[in-house]
């Protein structure tokens, strides 16, 4: 059974990994200082961090009705969840802004549940991988 999020008219490979090593240990490739993970655990601190800010205002916009700023909350959070490698949460966000966009999502009451928790379970996967 998939752990992977559904929203009605997002559509996304929900098949893909939760999380790519490859694409943090890119990132880092060549820091020798970072072999007790510092870095990792910087960067994956500040993702944490300034996604759950934006994320606290999800209820509230959702329950607005506010399509553009739910795009930008997604938005936000997508660039830093793909420099981490976190590949299912960013093709999912990416999914919402473009529903957003297509004007396929326009009943936004019900999805800060599932938004948060592919959140949630892409960080547990990261902190799983990293030791964290």
């Amino acid at each position: 059974m998939s752990t992977a999020p559904k929203i009605e008219n997002v559509h996304y490979d929900e098949t893909c990994l939760i999380m790519d090593r490859n694409q943090i240990d890119t990132l880092i490739l060549g820091d020798e200082s970072n072999a007790d993970n510092t870095l990792v655990r910087e960067l994956f601190d500040l993702f944490v961090n300034e996604g759950a800010a934006k994320l606290e205002a999800l209820p509230t916009v959702c329950a607005r009705g506010d399509l553009l700023e739910l795009r930008n909350i997604v938005h936000f959070i997508v660039g830093s969840a793909c420099h981490l490698g976190l590949v299912r949460l960013a093709a999912f966000y990416r999914a919402i802004e473009r529903a957003v966009d297509e004007q396929q999502l326009t009943d936004i009451t019900e999805v800060a549940a599932p938004i948060r928790r592919e959140f949630e379970l892409a960080c547990e996967a990261f902190r799983a991988d990293f030791n964290l």
